[in-house]
């Protein structure tokens, strides 16, 4: 069974604002779909089926700190990852998983 990788609103419309700033966003964009897909990435587990990885900024060569956050769930029935969030480590220093879990349940994810 193939790995589903699906885009919730959320994360793209934080892409694009990103996208303007990054002007190399959509390769790093192409990266994670292939870490993504070989499940071969280092996500930290935040638990209740949602994970954090980090994304190499190419745009910004500064290091871990302006690298990109992707957050997303992941169903494990259906083999499909729903790309939730992503921001700049620079802009925002973590993400609550009570806007995670609001995220999920919005899109209809999670009850």
């Amino acid at each position: 069974m193939s790995l589903k990788i699906i885009q919730l609103s959320k994360f793209t419309k934080s892409f694009k604002n990103l996208a303007k700033r990054y002007r190399n966003i959509v390769l790093d964009y192409e990266k994670l779909l292939d870490i993504l897909e070989s499940n071969k990435h280092n996500a930290i587990n935040l638990g209740d089926n949602f994970y954090k990885i980090r994304l190499k900024n190419s745009s910004n060569p500064s290091g871990k700190s302006g690298s990109f956050r992707v957050v997303y769930f992941f169903k494990t029935n259906e083999n499909e990852i729903y790309l939730l969030d992503i921001y700049s480590k620079n802009d925002v220093s973590s993400i609550s998983k009570s806007k995670l879990i609001q995220l999920a349940k919005t899109s209809h994810l999670i009850q």
